[in-house]
C-alpha cells in the first residue's frame, strides 16, 4: 500500500505522537534526536493505530515504508485535511530577522484590501475572532494543516506565516502552496542547530526551491520578494535568476532595497514617511529595519496585485507590532517625557540594529538624550553570543542593565556574568549595571532615565511570562508571569516626577 491509497480507507487522525493516536489513526514513525519514532510503534498500535509509516521496516509489524517520515507526515497531513492551502492566497516569510514584523504589516495590508485572514506566527496563531497561543514560530506539519484548514473554514481568503529554518529542515510546511514568499535577511543565529552559515542559508533558501516548485506545480505563479540589501538574499536572487530559466517562468524574482536612492523616507521616535518600494507611504514603526521589514511587506503584495491604496492603507493602519519596538506611553501626569520601547531583539544582530535606529535618531533630533538599555540572554541556548551581545550594548548605549531573561536550567547569575563579560571596560564604571531581578532592572533603568531619554527594554518582547528552573516540573522548567511592557507602564505611572 502506498500513501495515496492509504488515506482512500476511513482514517481518523493523522499523528506522529504515539500518545495522541486514537482508533483509526495514521502514525507515523519520526526519525528524532534523542529517541527514533520506531520506539512508540508499539504504543501506537496498543492506542489503536490503523496505519503504521516509517522509514525503516520492524520484523512482525506491517507498515507503510517511506524514504522520508517527515515529507510523509506532511503529505498525508495536507491530504488529510484536504490540502486547504490550495484555495487560499498563502504567503510565507522567512529571514533571521523581520518575520513577524513584515507578517504583521502584510496582514493588516491584506486586511485593506479585502481579505479575511489567517496569521500563523511566533506571537500567536489568529483569524476572526480566534487567538491561539503560539507553539512553534511554524507548527509541525499536522497542526500546520490543521489551522489551515480551520481558516479556511472559518471564511479566511488569505494567510501570512512565519517560516522558520528549523519547519524548512524538518519539512513542516511540505505541501503548502505558496502565492508569495519573502526573504527578510540572514544573520548568525540558531547555531546551536544549523552547523555553520552555509547551512543556514540553504534551509532558508528551500522555501524558494522546494516550496517555489511544488506551488508552481499546484498551478500557483509565486512571487518571491528578496532583500537585496543583504548579501545572502542579493545571493539568492542570483540564483533564483539561474533555475527560472529552467522552470520557463513558472515564478516571479521582486528584488527590493530600501538603501536604493529611489527609496526617500524619513524616520523618526513618530514614524517612517515616504517612498519605499515605490510607495508613498506612511507609518508608526520606525528604523531603517522597519523600513526594510515595509518594503518586503509592500513588494509582496505588489506580487499578489494587490492596489497601492490598499497597500498604503494597509501601512498606515498598523499602529503597532507587540513587542517590536513597541512604544510604551506615557501617562498623562508624567511631567518630564520618557521614550520607552519593549523589543523581541535577543540575538546580536537584531540588537545592534534596534541600539543603533535608536541612537541614529537621538543623534538627529536631540544629542543630549542618553540611550538606556536593559536586557539578558535566555539560559540552554547559545551561548557564545552572550559576550558579544553585552559588548553590542556598552558600545551603542549610554547606560546598560544587565539582567535576567528566560534562565531556564542555568544559573541566572552565571549568565549575567557571561553577558558582562563582553561589556566590561568600554565605558566608565558607572554605565554598567547588573541587577539579576528583571523587573527591578526595568524599573531602575527607568528611574534613573531624564527628560526625553530613550529607554530600550530588550529579549522578551511580547512574552509575558519568564522561564526558570523547576526541577520538580516536566523538563526541569516552569514559567512565571512577568511582562515587560506590563512592569514599564506599572513603574511611569510611579516615577518620582509624575
Amino acid at each position: 500500500m502506498n500513501l495515496t491509497d492509504l488515506l482512500s480507507e476511513q482514517v481518523t487522525a493523522i499523528t506522529s505522537n504515539s500518545k495522541a493516536v486514537q482508533p483509526g489513526s495514521v502514525f507515523v514513525a519520526i526519525p528524532g534526536v534523542n529517541r527514533e519514532g520506531t520506539e512508540f510503534i508499539g504504543e501506537a498500535i496498543a492506542r489503536g493505530a490503523k496505519f503504521i509509516v516509517s522509514e525503516a521496516a520492524i520484523p512482525g509489524v506491517e507498515m507503510v515504508l517511506v524514504e522520508n517520515a517527515r515529507l510523509a507526515l506532511a503529505s498525508l497531513a495536507a491530504r488529510f485535511y484536504d490540502r486547504p492551502s490550495h484555495s487560499m492566497i498563502v504567503v510565507g516569510v522567512t529571514g533571521t530577522s523581520g518575520k513577524t514584523t513584515t507578517t504583521y504589516v502584510m496582514e493588516s495590508i491584506l486586511k485593506a484590501a479585502g481579505h479575511k485572514t489567517g496569521v500563523i506566527g511566533t506571537v500567536s496563531f489568529r483569524y476572526g475572532d480566534t487567538v491561539l497561543p503560539s507553539t512553534h514560530t511554524t507548527p509541525d506539519s499536522v497542526e500546520l494543516q490543521r489551522l489551515l484548514a480551520e481558516m479556511k473554514n472559518a471564511g479566511c481568503t488569505a494567510v501570512v506565516m512565519e517560516v522558520s529554518s528549523h519547519s524548512l529542515c524538518q519539512h513542516r510546511i511540505a505541501d503548502t502552496a505558496f502565492d508569495a514568499v519573502a526573504f527578510t535577511n540572514l544573520s548568525p543565529e540558531h547555531q546551536d542547530f544549523h552547523e555553520n552559515m552555509e547551512h543556514y542559508f540553504l534551509s532558508k533558501a528551500m522555501l524558494f526551491n522546494d516550496a517555489v516548485d511544488f506551488s508552481a506545480g499546484q498551478g500557483k505563479r509565486p512571487a518571491c520578494a528578496v532583500n537585496i540589501d543583504d548579501p545572502y538574499g542579493k545571493r539568492l536572487v542570483n540564483e533564483l535568476t539561474q533555475r527560472q530559466a529552467d522552470r520557463h517562468g513558472k515564478f516571479r524574482i521582486l528584488p527590493f532595497s530600501v538603501q536604493d536612492p529611489e527609496s526617500r523616507f524619513t524616520s523618526d521616535l513618530t514614524g517612517i514617511r515616504g517612498d519605499i518600494a515605490g510607495v508613498p507611504v506612511k507609518s508608526r514603526l520606525i528604523g531603517l529595519f522597519n523600513a526594510s521589514n515595509i518594503a518586503t511587506a509592500v513588494t509582496l503584495a505588489q506580487g499578489l496585485g494587490i492596489s497601492t491604496e490598499a497597500i498604503q492603507k494597509g501601512v498606515r493602519d498598523l499602529t503597532l507590532v507587540p513587542g517590536r519596538l513597541q512604544r510604551i506611553e506615557n501617562p498623562d501626569n508624567l511631567q518630564k517625557r520618557i521614550h520607552v520601547f519593549v523589543d523581541y531583539a535577543h540575538k546580536p544582530d537584531a540588537l545592534e540594529k534596534v541600539l543603533q535606529t535608536l541612537r541614529q535618531t537621538i543623534q538627529e533630533t536631540n544629542p543630549a538624550r542618553q540611550l538606556i538599555t536593559v536586557f539578558g540572554c535566555g539560559g540552554d541556548r547559545d551561548r557564545k553570543k552572550r559576550p558579544l551581545m553585552g559588548r553590542i550594548a556598552m558600545e551603542i548605549s549610554d547606560q546598560v542593565w544587565i539582567t535576567s531573561d528566560n534562565p531556564r536550567t542555568e544559573d541566572p547569575d552565571q549568565i549575567i556574568q557571561e553577558v558582562a563579560s563582553g561589556a566590561h571596560g568600554i565605558k566608565d564604571g558607572g554605565a554598567l549595571h547588573i541587577e539579576a531581578d528583571r523587573r527591578k532592572a526595568i524599573t531602575k533603568a527607568l528611574k534613573a532615565a531624564r527628560a526625553e531619554d530613550v529607554v530600550v527594554i530588550a529579549g522578551k518582547g511580547h512574552e509575558d511570562y519568564q522561564i526558570i528552573a523547576d526541577p520538580q516540573s516536566p523538563g526541569g522548567t516552569r514559567k512565571i508571569h512577568l511582562d515587560d511592557c506590563e512592569i514599564a507602564t506599572e513603574v511611569l505611572k510611579i516615577l518620582p516626577f509624575s
